[in-house]
Formats: C-alpha cells, structure tokens, sequence
C-alpha cells in the first residue's frame, strides 16, 4: 500500500511541477502589465490545484500557505483588489516561498522561512491592495452637510451625503454546472458525491440534464451521462465551491458564475400611478428601478496610470475536448528508445548480409519504413518545450537583482522550441552559470549604465531555436562586453597562458572557460571561485554540444550553446578514412565533390582551398586534425562541404564514401570519456564500430576552442 501512496504522490509533485510553471508564467506576464482575466484565472487554479493536492497528502505547511497565496488571487479575480505592481511583487515573492514549499514537501529541501511573505499577503488583503491609507482631506475641502429644511415643521438635521449609502446588497447566489467526464465512474470516480458535497454548502439542485444519456440498446452503465445545474448560496466562497472539484477527470465541464439579479418590476405598473397631473402638479414619468440604479450608481473609480486596471471577469467559455493523456516513467521511454535502436542495429545488419534482391523478397524498404515511424513517434514522446529548462530563470533573475542591486529585465524567445527530455535536463546548471555570469559581470551598475547613455535597467535575453540537427540556446546582455585587456592579464597571471602567446580575440574570449579563472575582485555567493564557465563548457561538450562566444565592448556578450537535437539517432554517411569508417551527420553536409586536377590548391603548409564553381571554400583534412597515418590513403580523394555555424562551409577531405545510415548515437562519455572532434560512437551492420565526427569542433580554427593543452 505504501509503494502505491508513493506512486500517487510522485504524481501529485509532477503535478505541482507543471502548475509552478504555469503559475510562473503567468505573475512574469501580469508583471509585464498583462492582467487579463486568463491570466489571474490560470495562476489561480495552478495554486489552487497545489493546495487540494498538498491537503490530500497531509503536506500542512504548504496548504497552509498556498490557502493563504490563493485567498489573494481569488480577491485580484474578482476585480477587489487591483493587480498593481506592488500586489504583483508580492506575489512573485510568494511564488518563490510556494516553490520552497513544494521541495520542502518532496523532502528535497529544508521547510522554508515563509513569516514575512504570509505578513505581505495578509497584508494585501488587509489593505485590498492599497499601499497605505490615503491622508484626510483638509477641512476647506471636506465635504459639506447638507441641511434639510422643509416646510412641515421639522427640525432640520445636518445630514452628510455618506448617510444615504445604502448597505452592500449580499452577493446573489452561484450557478454551478457540473457534467463529468462520460468515463468518471469507469476511472473510479463519483460524480454524486460532488453533489453531495455542493448540497452540504446549501446548494439546491436547478434541473438535471438527461439529453446525453443515449437509448437503452446503446445504454453502457459505466458511462456518465448526466449533467446537474445547482445554486448555491452566495455567500459561499468560491474557493469552497471549487475544493469539490478537485479530483475530477481533466475533460469534465465545471462551470461557477453568479447567478443574474431578477429583473425589478417598474415604478409604472403601480396601479395608483395614472398618467396626467398629481396633487403636486408634476407629471408622472415611468421610470424603471434599473435606471434609477445607473443614475445614482456612483462613477467608475480612477486607476492611477501607474497601477494595472482589474480585470474584468469575462463569461465562460465552452469546455474544449480534453486531450487524452497518460503519465509514463521516463525509464521506461528510455528504455523503449533503447529497443528502438537496437531495431536500427537489426535492420542495418540484414541489410549488409542480403544481397539487393533478397532485401526487396523480405521487402527490408517497407521494415525500414515502419522502424522509421516507430522511431519518430519515440523521438516525438521524449521531445519536450525548452520552456521548462527556462522557466527557473525568472526566479534567479529575481535573487539576482536582489542581490546585485541592478534592475534587470528578462526577455526570452522561443521557449516552444521542443527538444530531446535528455537535453533539457542536463542544460540547467550551464544556463544558471550563463543567467549569473551576465546579471554579475556582464551588466554594468544603473550608474555607469545612465553615464555610459544606457537605460538604467539592464536586459538578458534568452532565446532557442532548432537548425537542422542542432538547437541553439543563447544568453544575451547589452552590458559591458568582455574586457579582453583585463582578461589576458588575469590569464597570464594564473599562468593559464604566457606572455608572448599569440591570440585573436575569440581566442581571448575562449579564456573565461578555463578552469579555475575568474575576473571578480572578491569571492561573493554569486561569484569568484573560477567554476562558473569552466562547468558550462564541460558540460556542453558532454551533451556533444559546444559554446561560442560573441562580445562587442560597450555592448554586451553573446553566449550561444549549440546542442544536438537528440542524444538517441541520427542520419549518418558512412566514410572511410585510412581504412576507419567514420560517420558525418548528414544534418551538416551539403553536396560531395570528386576534385578534378588543379581544383584543390595549397596557401601555404597548412592551409588548401578548393573552387567550388567560381568560390574558394577552405578544406581541412581529418587525416591530419587527428594524426591519422594517411599511408594507406587513396590517390583520389572525395571532399564532402559542409556548413557549420561557427566557421560556414568547409571542404572535409576523406576517401570514400560508404552508404547512408540511420545510426544510434552511444556516448563516449559515459563509456569513455568526451573526445574533441567527436560527437559519439556507433556499431555498425556488421557489428564494428564507427566514431561519429562533430562537425563544427572539426572546421573551428585550431585554437578556438581554449583551454584544453592550450595551444598557442
């Protein structure tokens, strides 16, 4: 029983992974002034459904706050507190104490310090949001009395225009409809017991809708068909209303909404009041009691420019079909992905042994095919929008700021880009040293911002973008720029490089990964001890990815890490060099060219170029970049173009070209250790094993990628 209460509440903590998200998302856009009624609406039900499930699973400590969190959306909701960037800060920062809680919860995490986020919140609701009580009007511009003097004898009365306020009418009643999903009893699921629950409120039932339940020869009794509508008293909470739907199947329609006030019958149908002169003299005039409310009804308040309008509660819209969804364990896709390349393996090896017209007898193109299919619908399965790997970085862009003193503005783009459940996983710590290096060292301080004629808040800028085979992660700021002069000192001094070495900027640039260097004056909690890039680089190059860098001084530094797609399969050409097969993505290579005499012509010692129709493109032969002995080489070579994004195209020299293959990527780090110039191994058809080239590592200039033996 135990192992099955783990199973469920490992369910609930992804689940509170996926609201956190959405919550996130959602205070960095009302942050950013969008308050529409979905966007309070989605954090609200994201912290709603963390403090149901919390309850459920004894969590105390973070129901208690989140029921605390939630009173305050639900107020913002209802358009009674204004979401102004002051109650929006709050909630971030109550955002950040929730996340606490959540790893608290999952034993990940010591209990968080929450005393002064509770006080902000309460405070909040307190104050509906105010900062402060607005100060007494001065007594010449108080309000005057009105003194009411008639001529029946009456003593007259100072009376102030503040008495005639009506009391607060008590809030109408709510409307609920609830139709569960069709299959709620066959999941288990009761849909009567929600109702009990909305009658224990005091809720009385409207009317039952049977017009889904279908005739008795198609009649499955495991199948929900009914639909209540119920009014429950209106000074029920919501939040009490929705506490009852909380274990319902995602594609049932739950709809809350205050019920419409009845109509008022007119002043005119008074049967005493006759058309024509009264006693008084006045005509009498028909005058329904709606429009003597919008005559009196007091004007619309003003909303200060600075704080953002409450929204206005729009109608609800009409449950859309819910997608059909299935939570598996990620070992397990692993593992299916796994067989899947084996499959490859198999197929690639009856294709070596059967000659061409026993492959088409066993029809091996049509298994081809359909492992193919099979492998993209796995692929599909791990792939997952980069936005989770973005979404922790408006938090420590938050602790940053605070820690730092700058403002900071984050902007990021193209978070729907999908990539491979592997890679989004192992991003994290290089994108968190990327996000510090920049908020630390390379935004300036508002007032060398301001001197230098710069907006005094600084800007990072997180982007993704898939090309071909490759994703392309870059953290951007239009800070300082590296200081290159500063760097080259720091480098000698730590006898990283020598003084007399010979180095291009890039070069200067590719310094700041070494390990252990570092430019900050003083150790802090944010930097100083020389781990930060030294870990990004590492760990981008174990994913077969690498990092470049782009630093304009006076305007900020470029970091992009270019990725692969997937760690699982690629499509690979098979070449041979000095009798090794070696595999080049073909995500990479453009066309192939056997040279003709005179096509391929030498600079200089080490360096050739080939015409390519008119341009000289610059060869590199693998040979030599890995020491091969190309004595058993061949008198005509091929030479295969490729595009890489650091270095464009380039001619690769090899001697042959082999077949085109699907191949399963094996890491070399885990069974080896990372090799540059390589992305990988593979096993072949016959059960040999091929290495598998990284392009670009292979066409940067020799000492692009310093410091690892730090040629010079």
């Amino acid at each position: 029983m135990s192992d099955d209460f783990d199973d469920i509440q490992a369910i609930f903590f992804e689940e509170c992974a996926e609201g956190l998200a959405t919550a996130e998302a959602g205070l960095s856009a009302m942050r950013d002034g969008d308050v529409s009624a979905e966007v309070i609406a989605g954090v609200f039900r994201a912290v709603h459904s963390i403090k149901g499930g919390a309850g459920a699973f004894g969590h105390g400590a973070l129901t208690a706050f989140a029921h605390t969190f939630e009173n305050v959306l639900d107020e913002v909701r209802a358009g009674r507190i204004a979401p102004t960037q002051g109650v929006v800060g709050v909630m971030l920062t109550a955002f950040d104490v929730l996340s606490d809680h959540v790893e608290a919860a999952r034993g990940t995490a010591p209990s968080p310090a929450d005393a002064a986020a509770l006080a902000a919140l309460e405070k909040v609701l307190e104050n509906r949001g105010a900062p402060a009580a607005p100060a007494a009007a001065p007594a010449a511009l108080a309000e005057p009395p009105v003194v009411a003097v008639d001529d029946f004898g009456f003593t007259p009365v100072a009376v102030s225009l503040d008495d005639f306020d009506a009391p607060p009418a008590p809030d109408t009643a709510w409307v609920v409809t609830f139709r569960p999903s069709r299959a709620a009893l066959a999941n288990a699921g009761e849909p009567l017991l929600i109702v009990r629950e909305l009658e224990r409120l005091g809720g009385e039932m409207v009317s039952v809708d049977s017009s889904a339940v279908p005739g008795l020869a198609d009649l499955d009794p495991e199948d929900a068909c009914l639909a209540w509508t119920l009014r429950v008293p209106g000074e029920v909470a919501e939040v009490d209303i929705l506490d009852c739907f909380d274990f319902i199947d995602p594609d049932s329609f739950v709809d809350v909404a205050r019920a419409a006030p009845a109509a008022d019958a007119p002043i005119a149908d008074d049967p005493g009041a006759e058309a024509g002169a009264d006693d008084m003299g006045f005509t009498p005039v028909a005058v329904a009691l709606d429009d003597l409310v919008a005559e009196v009804a007091p004007p619309p308040p003003v909303v200060p420019e600075s704080a953002p309008v409450a929204p206005v509660a729009s109608a609800p819209k009409p449950a859309a079909d819910g997608a059909q969804t299935i939570r598996v364990d990620l070992g397990k896709l692993d593992m299916l992905l796994n067989l899947v390349g084996e499959l490859v393996i198999r197929n690639s090896i009856l294709a070596d042994r059967l000659s061409p017209a026993d492959r088409q007898r066993v029809e091996l193109p049509e298994l081809a095919r359909l492992t193919r299919q099979i492998q993209d619908n796995v692929m599909s399965l791990r792939a997952q929008p980069i936005r989770q790997a973005f979404s922790r970085v408006p938090r420590l862009l938050r602790d940053l700021s605070a820690g730092t003193g700058k403002a900071i503005r984050l902007e990021t783009h193209g978070e729907t880009t999908e990539v491979d459940k592997g890679v989004i996983e192992k991003i994290g710590d290089p994108l968190t040293h990327l996000i510090r290096n920049a908020a630390d060292h390379g935004l300036e301080s508002a007032e060398e911002r301001v001197a230098a004629g710069k907006p005094a808040e600084g800007m990072i800028r997180l982007s993704a973008e898939q090309r071909g085979a490759r994703i392309f992660v870059r953290v951007e700021d239009d800070g300082r720029g590296i200081d290159r002069e500063r760097v080259r000192a720091k480098a000698i001094e730590r006898g990283i490089i020598t003084a007399d070495a010979q180095l291009s900027n890039e070069e200067i640039d590719q310094l700041i990964c070494a390990p252990g260097f570092s430019t900050a004056e003083k150790v802090s909690n944010i930097s100083g001890r020389g781990v930060g890039m030294d870990v990004v680089r590492s760990n981008v190059e174990a994913l077969g990815g690498r990092v470049e860098i782009l630093s304009v001084p006076g305007r900020g530094t470029t970091f992009t890490m270019a990725l692969p797609l997937t760690l699982a399969i690629l499509d690979g050409m098979i070449v041979r060099l000095a009798g090794q097969r070696f595999v080049l993505p073909l995500a990479h290579v453009l066309e192939t060219v056997q040279p003709e005499p005179g096509q391929m012509k030498r600079l200089s010692p080490t360096n050739e170029v080939i015409d390519m129709r008119g341009d000289y493109v610059p060869v590199r032969r693998v040979s030599d970049i890995f020491g091969i002995d190309d004595a058993r080489a061949v008198a005509d070579p091929i030479v295969v173009i490729v595009e890489s994004e650091s270095s464009g195209k380039v001619g690769l020299v090899v001697d042959l070209i082999d077949d085109r293959r699907e191949v399963v990527i094996k890491s070399l780090e885990q069974n080896l250790h990372p090799v540059r110039g390589l992305g990988g191994a593979t096993i072949l058809g016959d059960g040999s094993i091929a290495l598998i080239l990284d392009i670009d590592a292979l066409v940067a200039s020799p000492n692009r990628y310093l410091p690892k033996g730090m040629a010079a």
